[in-house]
């Protein structure tokens, strides 16, 4: 575990010695049993929960990512701006994990087919999102363990995981599998105003332009950029996506239906 001489609100290139030693470290495995255990905890706490108890609890979760947004987009714009004397517009919320805020504002707030489009995105785009930044944390790449900087990270898809995991346990969603589509629809809404954006301003939101940090479908995307079918990755990404939002879903019947057979066992 890094620990240089440094103030926790620190930006990165202000880390004197730090080049990423936190990242894929004991800091990283440190988050991820701490958050395993608090899921935990907190799931079975909440697990018989009343719909507008849950109702609270998304509204309440998507001000808060909202506000910690704006208040880490300011604080990182300040350094940027005095460091390179422009705006990061890699900061702009159009990457797949900053879909939970607009996704949580919608359930929280809104109403009829929307609302549930958002809630159906929360149970498969939120998890898959939360899971993988999780389990690789970028912001360790850049910020130690003790700073703003990864602290933001960590709390941002751990908020993402563990709402999509109460949606399901206390049974808010109906866990059916048009919730997949119903998702993807909601994700593809989104995606079709981002997609355009990586292209004509050279961004990687969401990854469509790339496919960034993606093993194996990352340098497949390059091999299409270098014979002009650019056009590909993007429908790729979406092909992932899809892929990955079947799997939340099957997993969670796999592990319903043995947590099932574990009880019926029991009372024999």
């Amino acid at each position: 575990m890094f620990s240089g001489n440094y103030n926790f609100f620190d930006y990165k290139y202000n880390i004197t010695g730090y080049s990423g030693q936190d990242f894929g470290g004991f800091p990283q495995y440190l988050y991820l049993i701490i958050s395993f255990i608090l899921i935990i905890i907190i799931l079975y706490l909440l697990r018989k929960s009343s719909r507008n108890k849950i109702l609270t609890i998304i509204r309440l979760i998507s001000i808060f990512l909202t506000l910690f947004y704006l208040i880490k987009t300011v604080w990182e714009s300040i350094y940027d701006v005095k460091i390179t004397g422009s705006f990061n517009y890699g900061l702009l919320p159009f990457d797949t994990c900053s879909i939970i805020m607009l996704a949580g504002l919608i359930a929280g707030f809104g109403k009829g087919k929307i609302k549930e489009m958002a809630e159906c995105w929360i149970v498969t785009g939120g998890i898959v999102g939360g899971i993988g930044a999780m389990v690789v944390l970028n912001a360790f790449k850049y910020y130690p363990f003790f700073s703003f900087g990864a602290f933001y990270s960590m709390i941002w898809h751990f908020l993402m995981l563990f709402l999509g995991l109460l949606l399901i346990i206390t049974k808010y969603v109906d866990i059916r599998y048009n919730l997949v589509f119903k998702g993807f629809l909601f994700h593809l809404i989104i995606s079709l105003f981002v997609i355009p954006l990586d292209f004509i301003f050279n961004f990687d939101f969401m990854m469509y332009k790339d496919l960034g940090s993606i093993p194996i479908f990352e340098n497949i995307a390059l091999k299409f950029t270098e014979q002009g079918l650019q056009v590909l990755n993007p429908i790729m990404m979406l092909i992932l996506y899809f892929v990955s939002f079947n799997i939340v879903f099957f997993l969670y019947l796999l592990i319903d239906n043995v947590i099932i057979k574990i009880k019926l066992n029991l009372k024999k």
